[in-house]
């Protein structure tokens, strides 16, 4: 795959020889910009980029005892910026060798071949973008993780403990005190609407006042109740922040700056004959059954400095979360709130398992001459694998398969998405584009090649873009597999956006099978990078030939000593295996089974195998 639009910055004190070296480049569409070999300067044009790649001539980068390079590494502009060395012909290997231990990335010989030299250029731009796609993927896997242990260490044991104060008043108190350590907040209270119209104050906490107040049955409030609505109009009182969180049941996070149209609620009030004037505000529903009400808190502190700040994405999502549970527990409090909610998820995770098998194609096409099978096998009771297979209205066939990144809940709906976004992206080509079918005993409606085509690249563009636009702050992004095929000439194109490349198997001696090569990625896994480029593959399956693709959980199926399947393995067994489709998937799936041991599954398991059938001889 070609890298397009590289802006190049080229380092030479030699500026003629720089853009001799550099000719081709405007046919490329590269860009380049020259610059002497003085340290200061090179490293600030680097910081005004931004720039892909730097062209480094060697004497530039022997100077001051190599200080380009030397300083690079400590720049945050230029770290990530790979430096080729460029040299005359006749350069000795150890002075470009020496530029290697300081980090360059390659060295050129000043060339004569462009279409090398380009290729020399591009393996290292690849390098670098696959750097950066790991780089993408390391940090959404820690942010994935982050949240997974926050929710086994922090928010699973408080609704536990939770579940376990039998006291009404204890369990108020524990509501709000745990809401303030784990969002760091000056100030929190719990509000619930009752039967009279009105909400009220049930408990407040402000840790700097030392103060507490809890609201006692036939006793005056402190904190006036607010009207759930307006007396004069009988609409929502939406000027109340609690109010309106717990009628409309939206969470709302606020600074001073950012009120809005609520009134500044407890601004009036002193406490303990002190004021209290909150600066940033924090407020979450609590709604379950007959709990109608709001989790307040207020003046979130830096937990170093002390300074008050802005309640975080993250300070919410647990306050929701406490907001949720402690809502049940307060409804429920003779049950096991636990329990109950163990049983729901558990029955919410059947319902997904249901429904997201429906995704799958209930019935695999059949085109003559063909065999089509598939193995799905989810990791959880839900996953983020799918494989689809339908035809066109001119009898090619398209095949698809895809791994969400993750496990789970999470990683299903955006299976969903994903499947149901791209089937659409591309079948809506087909409504206007295609004739109606021809009269029985006509033939096949001619096929749109230019059509099939784009539309595929384009499914699978509007598909990127549409994840980075509206799911990009999730960090959800899949490997997909997608090929058309039309099944009277054996051509398959293909786009392979980042996914283990499939393999084709030819028929062998002995009734087995040779490997014939891999279809290998097109372009970048689907909601990486904006404007990612996507390219066209082409392969054709001749008579006998098997096309299997997979997601990487068979290959990475583990022991219970942690050893995995491995590629190696599977091209193995493939090739020892002869015959049908299907006996090639159950070979394979039997193997992954025996290799595991009876280890738990560590990712979903998704195969889908093509078999062209051999003429009759």
């Amino acid at each position: 795959m070609t890298v397009p639009y590289v802006h190049v910055l080229v380092i030479d004190d030699d500026e003629k020889r720089g853009r001799h070296l550099t000719e081709p480049f405007a046919l490329w569409g590269w860009d380049t910009t020259h610059v002497g070999g003085d340290v200061e300067a090179a490293l600030a044009r680097l910081r005004q980029g931004p720039y892909d790649l730097v062209l480094l001539d060697l004497r530039a980068a022997e100077s001051d005892h190599y200080a380009f390079l030397r300083r690079r590494p400590h720049d945050p502009a230029a770290a990530a910026i790979p430096v080729v060395i460029t040299a005359h012909a006749g350069a000795s290997l150890a002075r470009l060798e020496r530029c290697i231990e300081w980090g360059a990335a390659d060295y050129i010989i000043h060339p004569d071949h462009h279409i090398l030299f380009r290729a020399r250029l591009q393996n290292v731009l690849q390098r670098k973008l696959m750097q950066e796609q790991a780089n993408t993927a390391l940090e959404a896997f820690n942010e994935i993780e982050k949240i997974a242990d926050d929710l086994r260490l922090v928010i699973l044991p408080i609704g536990a403990a939770l579940s376990a104060e039998s006291e009404y008043d204890p369990l108020v108190a524990r509501i709000v005190a745990e809401a303030q350590r784990i969002c760091n907040a000056d100030a929190g209270a719990l509000c619930l609407a009752q039967d009279d119209g009105l909400l009220h104050f049930d408990y407040l906490r402000i840790e700097s006042l030392d103060f507490t107040y809890r609201h006692a049955p036939d006793t005056p409030e402190l904190i006036p109740p607010i009207p759930l609505s307006d007396p004069a109009t009988g609409l929502p009182n939406n000027s109340s922040l609690p109010v309106f969180v717990a009628l409309s049941g939206e969470p709302v996070n606020l600074t001073e700056a950012t009120n809005g149209q609520f009134d500044l609620l407890l601004r009036e009030q002193r406490f303990g004959g002190r004021p209290f004037h909150p600066r940033t505000r924090l407020a979450v529903p609590l709604r379950s059954g007959q709990i109608v009400g709001t989790l307040l808190l207020a003046d979130s502190r830096h937990p170093l400095t002390g300074e008050i700040v802005e309640f975080d994405a993250y300070h919410q999502q647990v306050a929701e979360s406490l907001a949720s549970q402690a809502a049940v527990v307060l409804n429920n409090r003779l049950l096991n709130e636990r329990q109950a909610q163990l049983l729901r998820f558990k029955r919410e995770l059947e319902i997904g398992r249901e429904i997201q098998l429906s995704f799958l194609p209930a019935r695999l096409p059949d085109p003559p001459g063909w065999e089509l099978v598939a193995h799905f096998n989810p990791a959880l009771e839900v996953a983020g694998d799918f494989y689809d297979a339908f035809r066109l209205p001119h009898g090619y066939l398209v095949l698809v398969i895809a791994d969400v990144v993750g496990k789970g809940v999470t990683a299903a709906l955006f299976m969903a998405i994903i499947r149901s976004l791209f089937r659409a992206l591309f079948q809506m080509n087909y409504y206007e584009t295609e004739p109606r079918p021809p009269a029985p005993g006509v033939g096949r409606t001619t096929p749109f090649p230019f059509v099939d085509r784009q539309a595929l690249v384009n499914a699978v563009r509007l598909t990127n873009a549409y994840l980075i636009a509206n799911h990009g702050d999730t960090y959800a992004f899949a490997t997909l597999f997608a090929g058309v095929l039309d099944p009277e000439s054996g051509n398959l194109f293909y786009v392979n956006a980042g996914h283990n490349p499939p393999l084709v198997f030819a028929a062998g001696d002995a009734g087995g099978r040779a490997l014939r090569g891999e279809l290998s990625p097109t372009g970048p896994a689907i909601g990486l990078l904006a404007n990612a480029t996507y390219q066209l593959g082409e392969t054709t399956l001749l008579p006998g030939d098997l096309l299997f693709a997979f997601t990487d959980g068979v290959i990475e199926s583990r022991r219970p000593s942690g050893e995995e399947f491995s590629q190696e393995r599977l091209e193995a067994l493939l090739a020892a295996t002869g015959g049908p489709a299907l006996a090639a998937l159950a070979a394979v799936e039997a193997a992954v089974h025996a290799h595991m041991a009876g280890a738990e599954a560590f990712d979903d398991v998704t195969m889908l195998a093509l078999r062209r059938i051999p003429d009759k001889v």
